[in-house]
């Protein structure tokens, strides 16, 4: 998986090419209703994708709570791509575009199962566990 690289989405392919990872991710590997990872939200978020050549593999959404404060969301990697370090990449990326925008603090509902994941990012939980979309979440933050 050499030649990765890591944007901002810059077309409706690229943005096709997203939703068609988180829709595989989410709706069929999850089970979670596709009403729910497609929100209604896209329009007013920030969409990062990670592409091997021309295919996208990964992507994740940020929308700004407000000028200092943003939400890391729909974070998906395909299966077979999955444990190269894509995401922890992916992330730092999305964070170091936040950081550029002046945004000072991230936060992100992660499934229960993937903490520490996002622990490894530098994000911290706040609260106790939760359920959406029929999956166990924690909210966790980061500032930056």
């Amino acid at each position: 998986m050499e030649g990765l690289s890591y944007k901002l989405t810059e077309d409706q392919s690229e943005l096709s090419g997203a939703f068609a990872v988180r829709r595989r991710v989410f709706v069929e590997e999850q089970g979670i209703a596709e009403g729910l990872v497609f929100d209604g939200n896209d329009g007013e978020a920030l969409h990062a994708v990670v592409k091997n050549g021309t295919e996208v593999v990964g992507t994740a959404r940020v929308r700004f709570l407000s000028s200092r404060r943003a939400k890391l969301e729909r974070m998906a990697v395909l299966d077979g791509c999955r444990r190269k370090g894509i995401g922890s990449r992916v992330t730092s990326f999305v964070i170091g575009e936040l950081k550029e925008r002046g945004v000072e603090q991230v936060v992100l509902h992660a499934q229960c199962a993937v903490v520490p994941f996002y622990k490894c990012c530098g994000f911290d939980e706040i609260g106790l566990p939760f359920r959406e979309a029929g999956v166990q979440h924690v909210e966790m933050e980061r500032q930056i």
